[in-house]
C-alpha cells in the first residue's frame, strides 16, 4: 500500500492557548482532574507536552487557566437588585455549582489556592455587588465570600468523587443507612433516633439548605473586627 504524502494528509490544527485548554477540559472529562497531565494533554492534541509551555507556565498554570474558562460560561447579566439580593445570591451559587458539575473534577482546583483569572474575579465582583445590594456589611463579605467558595466547591467535589467511584447520591444514602442500621439505640439514642430525617432530601435541598443558612448567619453575625489597610 503507498505511503500517503505529507502533502495529502490532513494539516494538524495550529496550537493556541484556547486549543490547550479545550483539550484539557476534555481530558478532564474523560479521565478526572487527576488525569490533567501536561503529556495527557498534549497527546490529546498530537504534539509534545514541551509545545504547551508556549501556552501555560506548568500543570498548575493550566489547572487555573482551565478553571478560570469554566467559570466564563457562567451568566452574570442580571443586576443586582435590592428587593431581592438574597434570591439573587441563591441563584448565583446554584449557577456557579452546575458549571463545576459540567466538569467534575474542576472544583478541586481553587481548593487551598485562590483563583485569580479574570472570570473568577468578575465572578467575585458580581457577589460583592449583590451583597452590598443587601446592606451587608463590607467585614462580613470580606469573610462570606470565603465560606460561601468553600462550600460551592466542596459541594460540587463530592459529587465530582461519587461520579469518579462509579456512585451516584442514592448510593451513597443506601451506603450509610446499612453502615449504621445496626447500630445500638442503647448506647447512640439519638443517632438511631435521628436516622429517618438524616437520609432525607436531595442534594439540591440540601445544598439549600446550607446556604441559607450561611446567609442567615451573615446577616445576624456580628461583623469580624478587622482593620483596613490605609
Amino acid at each position: 500500500m503507498p505511503r500517503l504524502s505529507p502533502r495529502s494528509q490532513p494539516a494538524k490544527a495550529p496550537l493556541s492557548r484556547d486549543a490547550v485548554l479545550d483539550a484539557g477540559l476534555s481530558v478532564l472529562k474523560a479521565r478526572g482532574i487527576d488525569g490533567v497531565t501536561m503529556r495527557a494533554v498534549a497527546a490529546e492534541l498530537d504534539t509534545g507536552a514541551a509545545s504547551l509551555y508556549v501556552y501555560v507556565g506548568n500543570r498548575r498554570d493550566l489547572l487555573d487557566q482551565m478553571f478560570d474558562r469554566v467559570l466564563g460560561e457562567l451568566d452574570l447579566d442580571e443586576a443586582p437588585d435590592p428587593s431581592r439580593w438574597r434570591d439573587q445570591l441563591e441563584h448565583l451559587a446554584f449557577r456557579i455549582l452546575r458549571v463545576y458539575e459540567r466538569y467534575p473534577g474542576i472544583a478541586r482546583v481553587p481548593l487551598a489556592h485562590i483563583p485569580t483569572g479574570v472570570n473568577a474575579t468578575r465572578g467575585t465582583e458580581y457577589m460583592i455587588a449583590l451583597l452590598r445590594a443587601g446592606g451587608v456589611d463590607d467585614r462580613k463579605i470580606a469573610w462570606f465570600i470565603d465560606a460561601a467558595s468553600l462550600f460551592i466547591c466542596a459541594t460540587a467535589y463530592e459529587t465530582a468523587i461519587y461520579e469518579e467511584e462509579g456512585r451516584d447520591e442514592g448510593d451513597a444514602i443506601d451506603e450509610i443507612r446499612d453502615a449504621f442500621s445496626q447500630l445500638d439505640p442503647a448506647e447512640f439514642p439519638h443517632f438511631v433516633s435521628l436516622m429517618p430525617l438524616l437520609m432525607q432530601g436531595d442534594g439540591d435541598e440540601r445544598f439549600a439548605f446550607g446556604l441559607r443558612m450561611l446567609i442567615d448567619g451573615l446577616i445576624h453575625s456580628e461583623p469580624p473586627h478587622l482593620r483596613v489597610a490605609p
